[in-house]
């Protein structure tokens, strides 16, 4: 009850109770404390407007409770008056409507929740597409929640990963994309597995997500509902409703969650399995009409439901009238009656069947169809059937000529002169001419395949087998020579060839082959061997005798340019023995020893000049040892010029020019010196007769050394480089371009019969080769001929590090015992005479057994062995069989013979060499040298 002013007079104990209040703070406005905040101002303002109007009223508040939670509470007042009608204030009741409260919203709610999912149903139930189904839940569950973001989640469960389609958002990002089941959390995928709803009203607090709030706070979210949806008892995915701010969601939030998943993800799933089953329809309809067979369906009456582009084609009308078409009418009239029993009895048996039968195409042509139908089940009821047919026209046209082909085959095959056979691709034998099955006594078909092994030779079953199986692993040629041994006609040999055969398609079907008796051309085989072998052996001698003659040849020329020095050179040695022979007779009737020595002298210098010619002889001749070293070209040129011009002869103007500060190479000089005087002997054959208007400075030869840089091609077969250029140059009558082309070839020879052997120039090509180098030829006709050697160039310090001396330290000659072993008496008194001069102790020995005794009798220092001895053995032999018996004693050799077969045998000897002839300075260097070196 309260006064005229508004202030509380009397409150019973439920309202003190109900405020926690006594009456004393009750009057005192403490009843304030409890009215919802929102609801104070609107009660103030009612309760001032009825205390003015003195008016009834009424009103519903929030009021907390003792428990300090909120309670409706109705209130009723009415005005209270004195006698005189003087307004005392109000009186007025209030009760608890709480629970009203709550049955109204509920029930509001609930029809706000029903009107919502009706109106989504009618929304959703026309659309076809499963996209713009979810979009439209979204974008109402999204709007009805006052969520941030809403969407779906698809489970791939083998793949480990979630799918999250297309979502509706509101000022946040979207979270489409593809995650891991456990990014944001694994318990939280166990608990949908399990048919959980999920509910979280903060993911930083919650134990679930707290580990994943990275993963939130990437797409915005802070709490979260998610619906599970499974069927079949899979979780197939989830709806899920995402705010960005922790928030608490009531029941009936998540509820609705979970209803509008059930009933969304079911036109989900129509609408996918609708849109799937177009798809099939379509992908079938495109399949079939682009088939190029004829495809049907029929219904239960047997009617056509559906036929593909080539049925309508082959009847060559529209979709519509061959459908309806009656397909029985198109049989040939031969095929009808058969062709209608049959598809009787295939439709009768439940069973797929085939016909096969000529129809008439639409342009009146009959064509052969084979076709298969298979009937339509739902359940165990057949409701139709599905049919193919395939144009067999050309199958059986082809399969016809096939068959002729065979026959012609077995015909031409039994009348071949061989034995023909093809085997299947496991190499068994599956057909064999006639000819075959007569020769190995084939009686049928099950003996075919082994019936070869009876007779083969059993030395050659296993090879055979093993070569065959080889080529057919391979799929290469087969083919091998047997023998057999025929129960009639005895051993035969027969030559077999086979070769792979494949179809069509390249796939592997086997061989086919053939055999033949080749036993009398094996025969004649084995005769022509033994022919060819008796030949053999003539050929052999005959390239034995060819060999000789080209070794004749090729002397034969060597001796052609020496003939061509003997006068010259007998000339030089005429005056040499003059000087020697004089000079020994002055010394022996003379007794001034002033003229006895200078007489010396003079013989001393002649038989050098005498040596020096004939190791020039020996290197013509090809009798020397021929070795490259680093080597000045201009000096042996200078060296051999009076050979040169004795050899060109004193009508020809020889000259000789060379490089300014020498021209040096790697070359063997003995055979630079015999290709060089090739060169100008041939030089001196292409002037002719010299003694007519060339002879006395008509007729011109010159030696030339010059440094050259060749160019790439430059020169036929030599690399580009710096090479030392010798050219001998004659103004001769000169060569055509084809005598040019191959005058450097073995045995060809512009001279007549008799007069050359044509290796002169092959032979100094092949030196120039060897050398490292090459050789070109510049000429013509009436313009002389300039011939060319290039040799690799050297420098002068290759020079010097080529021919550095290499220091010694050699001892004298302090005494020792020497065995002498020489033949030449003269040589030996020579010898003896030079190293007893030296202070040695001599013994002379003739041969090497003679040596063997001396050293068997007495101990010696040193030996000195001729290499050339009679006997039977030779120097070198000695020095073996001695170093072998007497190690401790030194060795040396001494030879005046020189050539190939005494360098081959000195080749791999330890001892030092002594070349005659010798002086005794040479002798004394030799045995200091012997001296100086170690034993062994």
């Amino acid at each position: 009850m309260r006064n005229a002013d508004g202030a509380f007079q009397f409150a019973n104990a439920a309202v003190l109770k109900l405020h926690g209040l006594d009456q004393t703070a009750l009057a005192e406005g403490g009843w304030r404390q409890a009215i919802h905040p929102d609801d104070l101002k609107r009660i103030d303002l009612l309760e001032a407007e009825a205390a003015k109007t003195c008016q009834p009223y009424e009103f519903e508040v929030r009021v907390r409770g003792t428990n300090d939670d909120w309670r409706w509470m109705r209130a009723i007042a009415r005005p209270r008056f004195d006698d005189q009608d003087r307004f005392l204030g109000h009186t007025g009741i209030a009760f608890d409507v709480t629970d009203s409260h709550a049955a109204l919203e509920a029930s509001a709610r609930a029809e706000r929740r029903h009107a919502f999912l009706l109106g989504l149903s009618d929304r959703l139930r026309d659309q076809t597409d499963p996209e713009e189904i979810m979009g439209q839940v979204e974008n109402a569950l999204g709007g009805l929640l006052d969520a941030e973001r809403v969407g779906y989640g698809e489970i791939d469960q083998a793949a480990g990963v979630v799918t999250m389609s297309r979502d509706w958002t509101a000022g946040v990002a979207s979270a489409q994309g593809q995650f891991a089941l456990d990014a944001f959390g694994p318990e939280l995928i166990a608990d949908l597995s399990e048919g959980r709803t999920i509910q979280i009203e903060d993911v930083r607090q919650d134990p679930r997500t707290a580990d994943s709030a990275d993963a939130f706070d990437a797409i915005q979210t802070r709490a979260l509902i998610r619906a599970p949806l499974i069927r079949n008892g899979r979780l197939r995915g989830f709806l899920y409703v995402h705010a960005s701010q922790p928030r608490a969601w009531t029941e009936a939030q998540v509820s609705l969650v979970e209803e509008v998943a059930a009933r969304t993800w079911a036109e989900v799933e129509r609408a996918r399995a609708e849109h799937e089953t177009r798809e099939s329809e379509q992908r079938f309809r495109v399949i079939a009409d682009t088939a190029p067979v004829l495809i049907w369906v029929t219904g239960q009456d047997g009617r056509r439901t559906f036929v593909n582009q080539t049925y309508v084609d082959f009847h060559g009308a529209d979709y519509e009238t061959a459908r309806d078409l009656d397909w029985r009418v198109a049989i040939h009239p031969d095929d009808q009656a058969r062709i209608l029993a049959e598809s009787v009895a295939g439709e009768a048996s439940r069973a797929p069947f085939s016909l096969e039968a000529r129809y008439r195409r639409h342009d009146g042509q009959w064509r052969w169809l084979k076709s298969f139908s298979r009937p339509r089940l739902c359940g165990s009821e057949v409701i139709g059937f599905v049919g193919v047919a395939f144009d067999v026209t050309e199958t059986r046209a082809a399969q016809a000529r096939l068959e002729e082909s065979e026959n012609r085959f077995r015909t031409v095959a039994d009348s071949a002169p061989a034995l023909i056979w093809m085997s299947d691709d496991a190499a068994q034998l599956i057909f064999a001419n006639r000819r075959y099955r007569t020769f190995f006594g084939v009686e049928g078909q099950t003996h075919l395949p082994d019936s070869w092994r009876r007779l083969v030779h059993g030395d050659d079953e296993t090879v055979f087998s093993a070569a065959f199986m080889r080529a057919f692993e391979a799929r290469d040629r087969f083919e091998a020579l047997t023998r057999v041994q025929h129960p009639s006609l005895g051993l035969r040999w027969l030559r077999t060839e086979g070769v792979p055969r494949f179809d069509a398609s390249g796939l592997f079907q086997g061989y086919v082959g053939a055999c033949l008796d080749v036993t009398d051309a094996k025969r004649a085989e084995d005769d022509l061997k033994r022919i060819n072998e008796l030949l053999e052996e003539r050929v052999d001698e005959a390239l034995i005798e060819k060999a000789q003659a080209e070794a004749q040849l090729m002397h034969a020329q060597r001796m052609e340019a020496v003939g061509r020095l003997t006068g010259g050179v007998a000339h030089d040695f005429n005056n040499l023995l003059t000087v020697v022979i004089g000079a020994l007779d002055i010394i022996l009737r003379s007794d001034d020893p002033a003229k006895r020595r200078k007489l010396g002298e003079a013989a001393l210098a002649a038989a050098r000049r005498g040596e020096s010619l004939t190791h020039q002889l020996l290197a013509f001749s090809r009798r020397q040892a021929l070795r490259p070293e680093p080597i000045d070209l201009n000096a042996l040129i200078r060296e051999g010029e009076p050979l040169w011009r004795r050899a060109v002869g004193e009508a020809v103007d020889f000259k000789v020019k060379l490089k300014r500060g020498g021209a040096l190479a790697n070359v063997d000089p003995a055979q630079f010196e015999a290709a060089l005087l090739n060169l100008i002997v041939n030089a001196r054959d292409a002037l002719g007769d010299v003694t007519g208007h060339k002879g006395r400075g008509g007729a011109h030869i010159t030696v030339q050394t010059r440094e050259a840089q060749v160019a790439a091609g430059e020169v036929a077969e030599l690399a580009p480089g710096r090479y030392v250029c010798v050219a001998v140059i004659d103004n001769g009558e000169g060569m055509s371009p084809d005598i040019v082309d191959r005058v450097f070839e073995p045995f060809f020879t512009t001279k007549g019969v008799g007069k050359g052997t044509g290796l002169g120039l092959s032979q100094v090509y092949g030196f120039a080769r060897q050398s490292g180098g090459g050789a070109q030829i510049v000429s013509a006709p009436g313009q002389g001929a300039e011939i060319r050697l290039y040799l690799p160039a050297l420098s002068r310090d290759d020079l010097a590090v080529e021919g550095a001396p290499v220091e010694t330290h050699a001892s004298r000659i302090e005494g020792g015992r020497l065995l002498l072993v020489e033949d030449d008496p003269g040589v030996a008194a020579v010898a003896l005479e030079i190293l007893e001069e030296l202070g040695l102790d001599v013994d002379l020995a003739e041969d090497g057994q003679e040596a063997l005794r001396a050293l068997d009798q007495a101990a010696f220092d040193m030996m000195l062995t001729d290499v050339v001895m009679p006997g039977g053995m030779s120097g070198v032999d000695l020095a073996r069989v001695a170093a072998r018996s007497w190690p401790e004693m030194r060795i040396a050799l001494v030879s005046g013979y020189v050539g190939d077969d005494v360098d081959e045998v000195l080749a791999d000897t330890p001892w030092p060499l002594l070349r005659k002839p010798y002086s005794s300075d040479q002798l004394r260097g030799l045995l200091e040298q012997l001296t100086a070196a170690p034993v062994g």
